[in-house]
């Protein structure tokens, strides 16, 4: 095995926001050109930039790094004549207390910076994090160095905390969510905001769709309740849409098959105040570091998947949401999806006694989730959009997300392969969930769904219509030839499983 020429470098305070790093040229060896973001931007762009040129990378997307992640890998490569680096920040459990870090490169150095954002203490933090620098070999490339810098700073990314994995988890996945948005745009002429399709989240409705998988011989094996049958935080099904929760489930067990709930973190309805964070009088979201939350969720976990008698029996969680993480940079909150508060960057200090900030918030949360549904049903599976290696133990699949901004030149299998190939970088023992929030484009659509599992295990969200937002939001009926094609594609799949 080749040697690791990598090198660490502490982070000094600048004020009490920031610590910094830098690192010029005659350190590393050669005059940065390019630096290259894992993360593609919101146009899908996987090409590096010319130097001089600054990337942000945060736990909700910006511009140039934006795949959905939350967080992607704080870790860029640079590039020289013939020569490559991976840069990225390692921190030691329990002081990733960040949400958004800058990488900075010119002709002459490197320059990182991370904000703390004032809720945490900048000579504590700095004892505990580093810059970490690892040369790339001669012809690696991009992501094998990518992946050899993640493992050398976070070694226990590799390691799958369930160990070995159950065969249900890889078989295809049908998600409600992309037919709940065709029949409210049908229904309502596409006037409605999308969030209106939570309405539609109804199990007659689900059970007309799986029907009509079925006609076709669609061979899924998992089944995502989508957003809407419960209310935002405490994840109660609504009765009146969801009147048999568990005989919908077990009569899907009957069928061999498994269902997925659609859970959102940092919601707040149905959450009462004290277990709340607040920006001044503006309730923002769920505190994870309030115990009586935590027991609350704990017990809600344990209702919503356990087989006992009164309890729902579901089989795992779609976690969504992830970005609502408390910052000061354009907080975000609010009870349900939909229904959210944007204050900008004009408002009140968020009122946080906690230890923890940035990502150690979302880690707590998210363990807290994945620790409970492990004890309610060990082979449970908990599916997310994160794909930073230190979050590997807060659950089991990478979901790649909406595909986002469509355009008529956009490949989106090549697009969301680009977020594949991030994701076996940082976690490479954990399986991926293709997803299929792709629209606007039925052509796109189908070709990306038939051959989806190239990249992970495959995914549909339509059985019955499919959304267009371009130019103006209309629904196109799926045809049945179609579904038979996805048939064969994902049949040929199972074969090799």
């Amino acid at each position: 095995m080749k040697d690791e020429k990598s090198i660490r470098k502490n982070f000094n305070v600048i004020d009490s926001d920031f610590l910094v790093c830098s690192v010029d040229k005659g350190e590393i060896g050669f005059a940065p050109q390019e630096i290259w973001s894992p993360s593609p931007s919101v146009e899908h762009r996987t090409k590096p930039y010319k130097v001089p040129r600054e990337l942000e990378v945060g736990i909700r997307s910006t511009r140039e790094v934006s795949a959905k992640f939350s967080p992607p890998p704080f870790a860029v490569i640079i590039k020289g004549k013939d020569r490559k680096i991976f840069v990225g920040i390692c921190a030691e459990e329990n002081w990733h207390l960040w949400n958004f870090a800058f990488f900075k490169a010119t002709r002459t150095d490197i320059s990182v910076r991370i904000d703390l954002e004032g809720h945490s203490n900048p000579d504590d933090v700095a004892k505990h994090v580093n810059l970490v620098i690892v040369y790339g070999y001669n012809g690696e490339s991009d992501h094998h160095l990518l992946s050899r810098g993640l493992n050398l700073t976070y070694p226990d990314g590799g390691i799958h905390p369930q160990g070995k994995i159950p065969s249900w988890w890889l078989m295809p996945i049908y998600c409600g969510y992309g037919d709940q948005v065709g029949i409210m745009f049908e229904f309502e002429g596409g006037k409605g905001p999308e969030c209106r399709a939570l309405a539609y989240c109804i199990q007659g409705l689900y059970e007309r769709w799986i029907n009509i998988l079925d006609e076709e011989n669609i061979p899924f094996g998992t089944i995502i309740i989508d957003a809407g049958w419960s209310s935002g935080g405490n994840w109660v099904p609504n009765k009146i849409q969801w009147p048999d929760l568990r005989g919908f489930i077990d009569r899907q067990h009957k069928k061999g098959r498994k269902v997925l709930l659609w859970i959102a973190t940092w919601f707040t309805e149905g959450i009462p105040d004290e277990w709340c964070i607040f920006a001044g009088d503006r309730k923002l979201v769920v505190d994870p570091e309030n115990y009586s939350y935590i027991l609350f969720l704990r017990e809600n976990v344990h209702r919503l998947l356990s087989p006992e008698k009164g309890c729902y029996n579901a089989d795992g969680f779609k976690i969504d949401q992830l970005s609502y993480v408390p910052t000061e940079r354009e907080p975000i909150g609010g009870e349900h999806f939909g229904r959210p508060v944007i204050l900008g960057n004009q408002h009140d200090r968020i009122e946080h006694k906690g230890l923890l900030w940035g990502c150690e918030l979302l880690y707590k949360l998210q363990k807290e989730i994945y620790s409970a549904a492990k004890n309610a049903k060990k082979d449970c599976l908990i599916t997310s959009s994160t794909v930073h290696p230190y979050f590997h133990d807060t659950f089991d699949m990478v979901r790649l997300h909406d595909a986002g901004v469509i355009l008529p030149e956009t490949d989106v299998l090549t697009a969301m392969k680009a977020r594949s190939d991030l994701a076996k970088a940082a976690l490479p023992s954990h399986p991926i969930d293709s997803d299929n929030w792709v629209h606007s484009y039925y052509d796109k659509w189908l070709d990306f769904t038939m051959k989806s599992y190239s990249i992970g295990v495959p995914c549909i969200f339509y059985a019955e219509r499919f959304v267009c937002f371009r130019p103006v939001p209309k629904v196109l009926p799926i045809k049945k030839k179609d579904l038979r094609l996805i048939a064969q594609a994902w049949k040929k799949y199972i074969r090799n499983l």
